[in-house]
């Protein structure tokens, strides 16, 4: 499986609640290795994920990052330097 996207890890993940009733104590739980299963792919340690329930009286909103200046900040530098590697990256050769 290609790496979804943000809207597309979402709807799988939206899609996944609304059919197995298990992945919600799952997610809660152990987010990291939910998302991993779902998406079939190890998540780096880089990537922190967290996941909050809401109820009518606690209400989260995400805020997308700021749109790029074009220059990359000194994590998402060393990232790219780094090579960082979401699935299997042994076929990406040189």
């Amino acid at each position: 499986m290609a790496i979804p996207t943000r809207a597309e890890l979402d709807g799988l993940i939206h899609n996944r609640l609304a059919t197995d009733p298990g992945f919600r104590d799952a997610l809660l739980a152990d987010p990291r290795a939910a998302v991993s299963k779902l998406m079939g792919i190890p998540i780096p340690n880089s990537v922190a994920i967290d996941v909050h329930e809401e109820s009518l009286s606690h209400v989260h909103l995400v805020v997308p990052a700021k749109a790029s200046t074009g220059e990359l900040a000194d994590n998402e530098l060393e990232q790219v330097a780094g090579g960082v590697c979401w699935s299997n990256c042994s076929d990406m050769g040189p």
